[in-house]
């Protein structure tokens, strides 16, 4: 078979890197725009992300090594519930299996911050992987953990790797299809006068969602009744000397801003709600809060949403051409890298697939963008109300009708994970996230009924003191990279 990958950059290459993994003996070959740049000034990742690189081939240590990268514990909300607080959304710690003698053997991680939270304990005091994070520290045998890169020297590294693969690499600009009897891409032309014959083709275009979009005319789904963030400006800080193991989600006026340590700078950017200030506004609030001049490396406008079906005919859009949310929690390249995964159960059709599988395949991946988009808009239910865009958010952005039960059980204090597992989502936040978020928020009830939950083993101070030592021995994050660097 001939398989195409219709752009480049992050997503584009992982597909690619994907298709020839699963399928080693057909042909790989990516048609990127050498006119079309690499939208970021530095992209995040999940610890999903891990997993699915070595899946494939790649080493997520030479990843960060050949992309300016970092390690990521997690990422540091700032001012989220309100100004001069913060809170850590960490991944996940396996130093012990925690249990509840007479009640769960093991896997009561849960209840461990259900414990924390019950005895009003701090979480940067008695979670690992938050102390390992502000201390600047990293340990990658005990905790689970993702890295942040270059978006440019990863799809440079990635291309030189799938290259060497045997991916086939096509520089020129799509301009139409031809298509079979049944609406099927047989091959893309290209403005040099060049056809490239397929028969499966991936949508990595990106905000240009040329096949999806254009060519199919799916239906898109907009989220913009409920996602307030329309418009971003970009920019890059200096490297910091002690350069954090995490990324930081700080709240302003009328959106949020990000930073993404690199090794050679940050990439950072305001993503704001257009109704609420201009882009003037914004870079004024940014530079004030950075205490400097910033130079504008990019602006972007987007509809947050997704189409209502990404595998159409012999089509299937990755990355930012199946949808967007916003930056907020890494979900773009975790949304790809998930999109892709779960492609593995259908690779036994992709010659022939039925409609039926499609159809299946379609609702997984809607299903997955909802649950993100609902994860998303509740980090905006804070008790915040000094602008106008905090005081006003639930009134001109009203909950998602998936989220308003949930979100009744957060209120009380009762949310279960049998509340948020669905075997039809591919990917989803876990109750351990949860529990973080809406205590960072602070939107949890007062009380919290732990009875018969209270004996947890290790017992919060025992995982304190055990957590303490090993944080003093934990490696720091800047000579870890700088010995990663030296590295063979």
């Amino acid at each position: 078979m001939n398989f195409i990958i219709l752009g480049g950059g992050s997503a584009g290459w992982i597909t690619a890197l994907f298709a020839k993994h699963l399928f080693p003996n057909d042909s790989v070959t990516v048609i990127q725009s050498p006119s079309v740049g690499i939208i970021g000034v530095g992209e995040a990742t999940t610890s999903h992300s891990i997993n699915f690189f070595r899946s494939i081939g790649l080493d997520p240590l030479d990843l960060i090594k050949n992309s300016n990268g970092t390690i990521k514990n997690g990422n540091n909300f700032v001012n989220w519930a309100g100004q001069g607080t913060r809170y850590f959304h960490t991944f996940s710690e396996n130093i012990v299996d925690f249990s509840i003698p007479g009640v769960f053997d093991s896997g009561c991680r849960e209840f461990y911050l259900k414990n924390l939270i019950k005895n009003k304990l701090s979480f940067e005091d008695y979670m690992y992987q938050t102390k390992l994070a502000y201390a600047n520290k990293i340990d990658l045998q005990n905790t689970s953990w993702a890295i942040q890169i270059d978006a440019r020297d990863f799809a440079a590294y990635l291309e030189k790797f799938g290259v060497n693969k045997g991916i086939k690499v096509v520089n020129g600009d799509y301009t139409h299809p031809d298509l079979d009897e049944s609406g099927c891409i047989t091959a893309l032309n290209l403005s040099n006068g060049q056809s490239v014959p397929c028969d499966f083709v991936f949508d990595c275009t990106g905000f240009a969602r040329l096949l999806i979009g254009k060519l199919y005319q799916e239906p898109w789904i907009s989220y913009k009744k409920y996602m307030p963030m329309k418009r971003a400006v970009m920019f890059w800080l200096e490297p910091d000397a002690d350069i954090p193991s995490y990324t930081s989600s700080i709240a302003m006026d009328a959106g949020w801003m990000l930073k993404i340590p690199l090794q050679h700078r940050s990439g950072s950017g305001y993503i704001y709600d257009s109704d609420q200030i201009t882009e003037e506004q914004a870079l004024i609030e940014a530079e004030k809060y950075w205490n400097r001049s910033l130079d504008v490396k990019k602006s972007l406008i987007f509809d947050t949403g997704r189409y209502q079906r990404v595998w159409v005919k012999n089509c299937l859009a990755v990355g930012l051409s199946t949808g967007f949310i916003e930056p907020l929690e890494a979900t773009a390249l975790w949304s790809s890298l998930q999109q892709l995964d779960f492609f593995r159960h259908f690779i036994n059709e992709i010659r022939t697939p039925k409609d039926n599988s499609i159809k299946l395949y379609n609702e997984l991946v809607a299903n997955h963008y909802e649950e993100k988009m609902e994860y998303i808009y509740m980090h905006y239910c804070t008790r915040r109300t000094d602008t106008e865009f905090w005081r006003s958010f639930t009134a001109n952005y009203p909950m998602p009708d998936n989220l308003i039960e949930k979100f009744e059980l957060i209120k009380e204090n009762n949310l279960r994970h049998f509340n948020i597992d669905d075997p039809k989502i591919i990917g989803h936040f876990s109750l351990y996230s949860y529990l973080q978020t809406c205590h960072g928020l602070g939107l949890l009830g007062d009380d919290i009924n732990i009875s018969g939950y209270e004996n947890i083993k290790p017992s919060p101070e025992e995982y304190r003191t055990i957590t303490d030592a090993l944080v003093s021995q934990a490696m720091n994050h800047t000579e870890f990279l700088q010995r990663l660097k030296l590295s063979k």
